[in-house]
């Protein structure tokens, strides 16, 4: 396995939760490309819910990809690559337990950190007690393992 060196200039930061079925989608796909050989200027991070904890990772990093899962109106499985932040309109955070992504990112920011950031998402199709991802989210492991892999090569041509 390749690509988690300290050093790295992309993170690909895989968030959910592994015992909320679809929620744990961003962490089986850093788990498939862990098997597969990565550029060395890219790192691979199980983020989790890891909150404020994350804040660390940042560091060095010119280009952030975010694989989750997202609310949209789309097919469960069906994969969508968003270069803008996602606005969250009406949401109020009250604990820091409720940080989420788009908070950390707002916080990088603020701390000056501005890589360039994009979404790897699909809609879930299931959030119950599982460790399985519903067969549409399984089925897109790979088109998101290739998809990544193609986006970390082109980034580590361009450096």
């Amino acid at each position: 396995m390749t690509g988690d060196t300290e050093n790295g200039t992309m993170l690909v930061l895989g968030l959910g939760n592994l015992l909320l079925g679809d929620e744990g989608f961003g962490i089986h796909v850093i788990r498939r490309l862990r098997e597969v050989e990565l550029p060395g200027n890219v790192r691979v991070v199980e983020g989790g819910v890891g909150g404020f904890n994350l804040l660390g990772h940042l560091d060095g990093v010119e280009r952030l990809l975010v694989v989750d899962v997202m609310m949209m109106e789309s097919p469960p499985g069906k994969l969508h690559l968003l270069t803008q932040i996602p606005e969250e309109p009406g949401k109020r955070i009250v604990s820091f337990h409720q940080v989420g992504v788009l908070e950390l990112v707002k916080m990088w920011r603020l701390l000056g950190y501005e890589p360039e950031v994009t979404f790897l998402v699909t809609r879930p199709e299931s959030m119950e007690w599982s460790t399985e991802l519903s067969p549409p989210l399984q089925s897109a492991i790979d088109t998101a393992s290739e998809l990544i892999q193609h986006l970390c090569a082109d980034f580590s041509e361009k450096e």
